[in-house]
């Protein structure tokens, strides 16, 4: 139970920043209408509302996490409920859509609480607008929320080579733990560093995780998934990767050099390159076994 606490209190602290971040609703540019102060306003009335769980969006193709909870704030997302998102540029306006996606959702841990994912593409920096309609579970509501698109992401930008970072490796199960806080770690993961894995010619993944340090809790799913796929990807490198610099003390996380090279908002991170080095896919927080085998099969 302390994992499903630390999920809610993860989502939790993600609605209060979405709160935050959006409640000025005041003037944008020249072209917003005063719709947009609609979708600024604190969430009342309603069985459920949504929060924003990615912590960069950004000019470009994003992977845009959204979780789900109740009036009583407690997660709800489910397969048994849908969700589906309208966009608005509130810099031009606030009563044209300029996107609509459905939303897909995937476990966090199964069957307690999860995330809706979609892959959405924004083409200007500033405020943006999001009508979330939310249908099933007794539920049918539709709701307005405000978020801040960037123009750059803090993480490798996707189609450049990442930095090629001298991350520790280990040939025995002694080494490995000294490196890794995983209980029951796979050795092909620490055989290569970032760097030799981005100069091989083959596919390479890269997991920044910490099963015992993680702030949201999602560290260990997470690298148990991509445990789970490189099982059936034995010509691609898989790097896993510390944040955190070990021995560590919980109080006083100091992050590692790689995490600081690759400008880590957050933890885990799930980064994925072609055969040349190129970043071709990134992964916040959860990624399911079926993006990231669906993301390899296109090498």
């Amino acid at each position: 139970m302390k994992l499903i606490a630390s999920l809610i209190c993860a989502l939790m602290m993600a609605a209060c920043a979405s709160s935050e971040g959006s409640g000025d609703g005041g003037d944008s540019g020249p072209g917003a209408d005063k719709g947009a102060a609609a979708f600024s306003q604190p969430f009342t009335d309603v069985k459920a509302y949504p929060v924003f769980a990615s912590s960069e969006i950004v000019i470009g193709q994003n992977r845009f996490l959204v979780g789900l909870l109740d009036d009583h704030d407690a997660p709800i997302g489910s397969p048994k409920i849908d969700m589906d998102i309208t966009f608005f540029d509130l810099d031009e306006s606030a009563a044209e859509p300029v996107g609509h996606t459905g939303m897909r959702f995937i476990w966090i841990d199964k069957p307690y609480v999860g995330l809706y994912e979609a892959q959405v593409s924004f083409d200007e920096a500033g405020k943006w607008g999001a009508e979330v309609s939310i249908r099933g579970g007794g539920i049918d509501e539709k709701v307005k929320a405000g978020f801040e698109v960037r123009k750059k992401p803090s993480t490798p930008v996707l189609g450049q080579r990442p930095p090629a970072s001298d991350s520790p490796t280990a040939s025995s199960a002694a080494e490995i733990k000294k490196i890794s806080t995983d209980n029951d770690p796979t050795p092909r993961f620490y055989e290569l560093s970032i760097a030799q894995a981005l100069k091989s010619g083959s596919p390479s993944v890269v997991v920044f995780a910490t099963p015992k340090f993680c702030s949201s809790q999602t560290c260990g799913p997470t690298l148990d998934v991509v445990e789970g796929v490189a099982a059936k990807w034995p010509g691609v490198n898989f790097v896993h990767v510390e944040p955190y610099q070990l021995p560590a003390d919980a109080g006083n996380l100091e992050p590692v050099s790689a995490a600081l090279d690759w400008g880590l908002p957050t933890e885990p991170w799930v980064f994925v390159m072609d055969p040349s080095g190129r970043l071709q896919a990134k992964y916040e927080g959860i990624v399911s076994a079926r993006e990231l085998n669906q993301t390899l099969r296109s090498f």
